[in-house]
């Protein structure tokens, strides 16, 4: 007989008792994933380990039909009850931007306090929110990821990128795409051109995860149909995706965003 999932909240932590077996999860860290603190302008991100199910015995998900989790998710219209069978933490973490440079895999469930009791391998991060441009436009998202990124804007799944060999059977494409710029193991790819009103109100998921562990980076850009950006070659620089103004330094170039014009605005 599996025992329940029971959550208990304690002081700075979090108990869990997992297939009869009580493990002390510490309480989120602030780190590339988000912040442990809501902010009033920021998405809710949740953790999902597909490995085992929510009561914590092993799932039937592998690195070979991870992939087909994720199209069975975007199938589903992006139905968080496809991911809630699998464990999921309860305890969310807060981003202003999805832009996280080269680091271990083994960071995210780090830095949901859940490092014992899920390995840095097979799992996904749901973001979500409502969010407002900072001005009518057309624009579309772009993005890389190491292994896998997605994003859906008001109910349509806009831009899907990442290792083409992580990414669901219908999304996947037989080599980087060659027009977008080289980041990473691979390209940036472009999303679809969406019109939007400043002040609309937008629902906005956005879907990042690793398969086999190791290293792991994610990578969300905005760009805006007519307007200038530095380039890199034949390539546009584009701004990180963000609900905050700060500045993010890296020296690389390939690796570095514009300074974004104006930040788009989310909303809790």
């Amino acid at each position: 007989m599996h025992c329940f999932h029971q959550r208990i909240v304690t002081v700075g932590a979090l108990l869990l008792a997992v297939s009869g077996l009580n493990v002390l999860a510490q309480e989120p860290k602030d780190s590339a994933f988000g912040t442990a603190a809501g902010t009033e302008a920021a998405l809710i991100g949740i953790l999902y380990d597909l490995k085992q199910t929510q009561q914590g015995e092993p799932s039937a998900v592998t690195e070979q039909n991870y992939p087909n989790v994720i199209g069975d998710f975007f199938e589903s219209g992006w139905d968080e009850g496809v991911l809630n069978q699998y464990f999921r933490v309860s305890r969310p973490v807060y981003a202003t931007r999805i832009f996280i440079r080269t680091i271990s895999a083994d960071q995210a469930p780090e830095a949901f306090g859940v490092d014992d009791v899920v390995e840095p391998r097979l799992w996904l991060v749901h973001y979500k929110g409502q969010v407002e441009a900072p001005m009518d436009g057309v624009y579309r998202l772009a993005g890389f990821a190491d292994d896998f990124i997605a994003a859906r804007v008001n109910g349509e799944t806009v831009l899907v990128a990442g290792r083409h060999d992580c990414l669901p059977p219908n999304f996947a494409w037989d080599s980087p795409s060659p027009d977008g710029m080289p980041v990473g193991n691979g390209h940036v790819r472009y999303g679809n051109w969406i019109s939007v009103k400043k002040g609309e109100v937008i629902d906005l998921d956005v879907l990042i995860g690793e398969r086999p562990g190791g290293i792991f980076s994610a990578w969300l850009y905005i760009q805006r149909k007519g307007e200038s950006y530095p380039t890199e070659g034949p390539h546009p620089v584009l701004p990180a995706f963000q609900f905050s103004d700060t500045s993010i330094e890296f020296s690389d170039v390939r690796f570095a965003p514009a300074r974004p014009s104006s930040v788009w605005k989310a909303l809790q």
